[in-house]
């Protein structure tokens, strides 16, 4: 939807890219040994900067109007970048130094967790939870969902991390369904809050059915720097 959005094309791929040198390339270990890479990244923001004030700039119709109308549109770059460049990244420095398991074992969470709100939200949803983003999001749904995930997660991950006592440790299992539960869905308000402000009703339509693939990763986004930066504390 961001990319799709206000702007022209050259200018919505230019932050783009500039976004890959600066966050997502530093997590890939090939890439990031290279000593000149932050510079480069830097040196892609910079010119995204000068490029957008000048752009800007030379618009014959420049007013207060049409600033604010760019600048809303430097904003939506920025937000796209970390809902899904930034935090993306993270998926990348997890699975490098943690392995895949930390990569499964999380998005299976979330798969249960969003699964399982519309099943009790369905059956038992009285309350709106979010009316105003997700009508269809229910307190019953958003509670009944995290005692099914909190009630998998130890379980799951014992088949996930099979061997490996510390990872399949039942605190850590039971943590991640506790953010997973608690602040992953709020990913999901977020994107319904991106769609809505765009017109669109999905982020895509790759996956028939179900919009593409943003639309499904939005809670995964979320959860990703997360598992990260937990593993960095307690492994």
């Amino acid at each position: 939807v961001c990319l799709r959005g206000g702007g022209s094309a050259a200018r919505r791929w230019a932050w783009f890219a500039a976004a890959q040198l600066l966050v997502v390339a530093p997590a890939v270990p090939e890439l990031a040994a290279w000593r000149g890479l932050p510079l480069a990244g830097h040196a892609a923001a910079s010119a995204c900067l000068v490029l957008f004030v000048l752009d800007m700039a030379a618009d014959p119709e420049l007013d207060s109007d049409v600033i604010g109308s760019r600048l809303g549109e430097a904003a939506v770059y920025v937000l796209a970048s970390l809902i899904t460049t930034f935090q993306s990244s993270y998926f990348i420095r997890t699975v490098h130094e943690y392995g895949k398991g930390w990569i499964i074992f999380p998005a299976l969470l979330v798969i249960i967790n969003d699964s399982m709100a519309y099943v009790f939200g369905r059956h038992m949803g009285r309350i709106a939870l979010i009316p105003r983003l997700s009508p269809k999001k229910t307190v019953e749904g958003f509670l009944g969902a995290a005692a099914y995930t909190a009630a998998l997660s130890v379980p799951l991950a014992r088949w996930a991390f099979g061997a490996d006592a510390a990872a399949a440790d039942p605190r850590h299992a039971l943590a991640v369904a506790a953010f997973v539960s608690a602040v992953s869905p709020f990913g999901g308000f977020l994107a319904s809050a991106v769609k809505r402000a765009h017109g669109a009703k999905d982020f895509g339509n790759s996956i028939p059915g179900h919009g593409g693939v943003v639309d499904r990763l939005d809670c995964q986004l979320v959860t990703a720097p997360f598992v990260y930066l937990y593993l960095k504390r307690f492994f």
